[in-house]
């Protein structure tokens, strides 16, 4: 009765999608006898396929996915299924376990070997969030998981140092693609032998864990380096995307060579001793992707170093970016001067600049001065951010963070200065107290003619997005607030084709989540306006908002 009940409460949670594919599944069955029924069983594979996929999705409810969404195990609502008969056993199996977890494995035990060639991700912990208990990482897991022949994705999450064992099982994976490892330590034993890693292409290595960015004050720093630059020579020469905490790059980073490398993302805080941008990127000759998310480093004595925004990215006089890695096209940064030596080595071929104000991946203590956690540009900056990279003409994605509401004098100012741009971002500091706005969205219609009209000086303009913090209850509405402005955007740019805003996710002691877009694009047009409705005036709750470098944009 439990399974059946959360086979029920899985479908329920996916009424709007599961309806479209009942009718595909009505449109597509069998017609020529009246006998015949539709069944899971008799319905096309590609069909069922769907059905699986969306019970595998389904997400818990709100609270528990705040809180517990690391150690929530995917493919729960399809267990009710898997036991009906042996057809929907090998139909769900694949998706049931593909993706698992060591903590679910009591005594660290080690999941049948007739399960394996279904694993494609593991994840791989020593200790519970959800509950204070330790989590036994037994010599038989590193041991099995170079028979996973499907596996391409690990995690790794220790409160220990990543134990040289586990690094050298995990080399030895024929498909492993790609490897996350959070909260990383690298004062312990190093591998006894070189490590292989034949075919992993993407690689995150972050001090950043459910705590927030918080390290032990008993890590060994000198073997660390060591172990860290020893680690990083076994990918240099395959690794296409590498992200790192800056935390853990040393001057000795810099006598590696990456050949292959085309995505390199910096976050957390700065190397000590700082290293600047240029001198990082020396060695990758076929760099696309650049970002440096550097952020306030408030473990940290400000009086040690450089560890407070705004930061010093590039070095005076300093040549061409592109002198060293030819193909860069985008870059995203953070906290830095509106006349940063680092504008003057721009390329100017580039194609997307993202300058962003980040905050550290914790929430600060009273004392800690808000002037200190970010470094967005104000109303008397923007102006010689603007003219810092107004060579730019390439230019066709900007992103801006900015100290204060996006008024029409700033948009006309970024157009005169841009007037080409195809996707435009405008944030107003995602890290201040209260609910932000770039303009008022609570009603549509009180939207400024003035920002429209700024706005329409983007002959080009196709992608508009805004960061702000919202209620969530009134995010997914179409008749809501951010509904009826992305209407009014899309009505007065006809060139527009989407309109987007975020609201952040709070801080709490579990970590944090990324932004999440929503967005709108022209098929608002197809339904009927609703009529304009009164929102009440938020609430002056403090809101914690968190700031990342631009990805795809996720529609809901």
């Amino acid at each position: 009765m439990a399974t059946a009940l959360c086979f029920v409460q899985g479908l329920l949670g996916r009424i709007p999608t599961a309806l479209r594919i009942l009718k595909e599944l009505l449109r597509r069955a069998p017609t020529a006898s009246s006998h015949t029924s539709v069944t899971l069983v008799t319905v096309p594979t590609d069909i069922l396929h769907i059905i699986l996929q969306l019970l595998y999705d389904t997400s818990p409810a709100e609270e528990e996915r705040e809180r517990y969404d690391h150690e929530i195990c995917k493919g729960e609502y399809l267990l009710a299924l898997s036991v009906t008969c042996r057809y929907m056993r090998a139909q769900t199996l694949p998706w049931i376990f593909r993706e698992v977890y060591n903590w679910s494995r009591p005594g660290g035990g080690i999941w049948p070997e007739t399960l394996w060639p279904f694993f494609m991700s593991v994840h791989i912990r020593d200790q519970s969030v959800r509950h204070p208990a330790h989590i036994a990482l037994s010599p038989e897991l590193c041991s099995v998981l170079s028979g996973m022949r499907s596996l391409t994705t690990v995690t790794v999450r220790l409160e220990a140092s990543v134990p040289g064992e586990l690094l050298g099982a995990l080399s030895l994976a024929p498909c492993l693609t790609f490897l996350e490892i959070h909260q990383a330590r690298f004062d312990g034993t190093a591998p006894s032998s070189p490590l292989p890693f034949a075919t992993l292409k993407g690689l995150v290595v972050c001090i950043s864990g459910f705590r927030g960015v918080v390290r032990s004050d008993t890590i060994d720093r000198r073997r660390e380096v060591a172990n860290v630059v020893a680690l990083l020579k076994s990918f240099n020469h395959s690794l296409t995307m590498l992200q790192i905490s800056g935390d853990l790059l040393s001057p000795d980073f810099l006598s590696l060579t990456w050949l292959h490398l085309r995505s390199f993302i910096v976050t957390e805080h700065t190397p000590t001793p700082y290293i600047a941008v240029p001198e990082l990127v020396s060695k990758m000759p076929a760099l696309r992707d650049l970002s440096i998310l550097f952020s306030a480093d408030l473990s940290r004595d400000r009086d040690a170093g450089e560890m407070y925004p705004p930061f010093k990215l590039g070095t005076p006089g300093g040549g061409l970016l592109t002198h060293r890695s030819p193909l860069l096209t985008t870059i995203t940064l953070s906290n830095l001067e509106p006349a940063d030596p680092i504008f003057s080595q721009l390329p100017h071929s580039l194609e997307s600049l993202h300058l962003l104000a980040m905050q550290d991946g914790y929430i600060p203590g009273p004392s800690s001065p808000g002037s200190l956690w970010e470094a967005p540009f104000t109303l008397t900056t923007i102006p010689i951010a603007l003219e810092s990279i107004s060579h730019l003409q390439e230019l066709t994605a900007l992103s801006l963070t900015l100290d204060d509401f996006a008024t029409a004098d700033t948009i006309l100012r970024i157009a005169s200065v841009f007037p080409r741009l195809r996707f435009l971002q405008l944030g107003h500091a995602t890290y201040s107290h209260g609910h932000q706005f770039c303009f008022d969205v609570r009603d549509a219609y009180m939207i400024q003619d003035s920002i429209l009209h700024a706005l329409q000086c983007f002959s080009r303009l196709t992608h508009l997005r805004i960061s702000l913090d919202f209620f969530e209850r009134a995010i997914d509405a179409q008749d809501g607030p951010q509904g009826r402005a992305a209407q009014w955007l899309l009505e007065g740019l006809p060139g527009l084709c989407t309109v987007a805003f975020s609201w952040g996710r709070s801080w709490d002691d579990y970590g944090f989540e990324n932004i999440i877009w929503r967005v709108w694009d022209r098929s608002v047009f197809l339904l009927p306006r609703a009529p304009p409705a009164f929102e009440p005036e938020p609430a002056e709750d403090v809101v914690y908002g968190v700031a990342i470098p631009p990805r795809e944009q996720r529609s809901t």
